[in-house]
Order: C-alpha cells, then sequence, then structure tokens
C-alpha cells in the first residue's frame, strides 16, 4: 500500500519580540512530540529594533525524509524542467535541492528580502507542518472511496462572530408564533 501522509498545512504568523519566552517553540514540540503533528519545515525571521536579523530554523524529519519531501514538493509545485540537454532538471530533482539545504528552500537571499518586510521588533513565523493525527481518518476514507469535495480552514473567531449575527438576527426577526398572532417583539 502506498504511504499516506496526513494533510498540510503553513501557517505564518507576526509575533512582538517582547511577548517571546519560547511558549511557541514549546508547544510546536509538544505537539510533534505527541504525534498530532510533524514539523516539516519552521523558520523564524525575527528583527530586532535595531534593525538586526536573526533566523532560525528547524524540522522533525531526517535528511533522508527531507530530499524526499523536496522531491514531492518540486515536482507539486509545477518546477519544470530546466537547463540544458545536458544538463536537464525536473521539479523533483530541483526540489530535492532547495528543500534538503534550505529552509522552505529559501536562500540567504530570500530570507534577506522576507527580513526586509518585518517591522522592527517583530518576528515572523513560518511553520510547514503534516496533521499526522488525521491519517487514520485518511486511510478509512481511502478505503471507503471517498474523495474531499471541499476543505478550508475555519477560525474559531469567525464561528463566534457567525453565532452573534446568527443571535442578532433570532432577537430581530418575529417568532413564528409572534406573526401568526400579528405581534411582534
Amino acid at each position: 500500500m502506498a504511504v499516506l501522509y496526513g494533510p498540510v498545512q503553513l501557517v505564518v504568523v507576526g509575533l512582538q519580540n517582547d511577548k517571546l519566552k519560547g511558549q511557541i517553540a514549546r508547544e510546536l514540540h509538544r505537539a510533534s512530540e505527541t504525534g498530532d503533528i510533524r514539523i516539516l519545515d519552521a523558520l523564524a525571521i525575527q528583527k530586532t529594533k535595531e534593525g538586526g536579523v536573526v533566523t532560525l530554523g528547524g524540522t522533525d524529519l531526517t535528511p533522508d525524509e527531507r530530499v524526499q519531501y523536496g522531491a514531492v514538493l518540486g515536482a507539486l509545485m509545477g518546477l519544470g524542467v530546466t537547463g540544458t540537454e545536458e544538463g536537464m532538471e525536473t521539479g523533483a530533482e530541483i526540489g530535492v535541492e532547495a528543500f534538503a539545504n534550505h529552509n522552505f528552500g529559501l536562500s540567504a537571499e530570500d530570507v534577506q528580502a522576507i527580513a526586509a518586510d518585518v517591522p522592527p521588533g517583530m518576528t515572523a513565523l513560518m511553520v510547514l507542518f503534516e496533521h499526522r493525527w488525521a491519517i487514520p481518518l485518511k486511510e478509512e476514507l481511502v478505503k471507503a472511496g471517498g474523495v474531499v469535495l471541499a476543505q478550508g480552514m475555519v477560525q474559531p473567531e469567525a464561528i463566534v462572530a457567525f453565532g452573534a449575527r446568527m443571535a442578532d438576527a433570532s432577537i430581530a426577526a418575529p417568532s413564528d408564533q409572534a406573526s401568526q398572532s400579528g405581534q411582534i417583539h
């Protein structure tokens, strides 16, 4: 049977340097240690108040797994065939090189270009992780012939806001009983 991977998610967040006490790294490590997620790539780009740049990267992947993921990502990203006939490289080969040797396949110049957009006193954190907890569910969906029709991430704040709008609408709308008797609340 083919190896199944869990859904992969990219999260990019901005953080205030003066509020960072290692809590984000500890929580990512905890989720990784329990097997809920696997960190495929993580990169923090911190800009000091003085404008200096500090970077820190990490992954749960072994060097061999980075090569394997790089090949898959390079092909999926549509990195086409490049070079001359003597030096043809496929997307998979390009991905292997980029992903295996650099965080997110980014060169030092790429990281500096991103850092230019990070405000002083802030950190940009990019985390690419696999939802390992979803693999058994995915296996059962495959066995049942299921296909994904739609997917997306919904932030809890959006659900709360939707609930508040629904509550406001139900207060503003007359109830069925009141509308039948002609009363308005």
